[in-house]
């Protein structure tokens, strides 16, 4: 963590959020427009962990001028943190594994 190469099982993970539906599109109703990044949570000082991530689209919700990186609109459209972005992804990742 902190900046390291991530283990065997932290990349896995984050192979799997990256190939997620971006958060953001989907509670936002909108169309997914790139492929999602792997976005590390950094709020409040939170160092960089790589189990903390989340999957944002690269061109808008991520790098975008009103993504996570920048301005975060989308998070005050939301009104969420992206500690609420990240239980959302969890509970997603929860339904999908009951489901297979």
């Amino acid at each position: 963590m902190n900046g390291t190469k991530p283990t065997k099982p932290e990349a896995a993970h984050m192979a799997r959020i990256k190939a997620m539906r971006c958060i953001c599109c989907e509670l936002l109703g909108q169309e997914q427009t790139s492929p999602s990044d792997v976005h590390h949570i950094r709020e409040h000082g939170q160092a960089r962990n790589h189990w903390l991530t989340l999957p944002l689209c690269h061109a808008d919700c991520h790098q975008g001028r009103n993504g996570v990186e920048f301005e975060r609109t989308y998070l005050r459209i939301l009104k969420m943190t992206e500690f609420d972005l990240l239980a959302r992804v969890i509970e997603r990742m929860a339904k999908a594994e009951v489901m297979t």
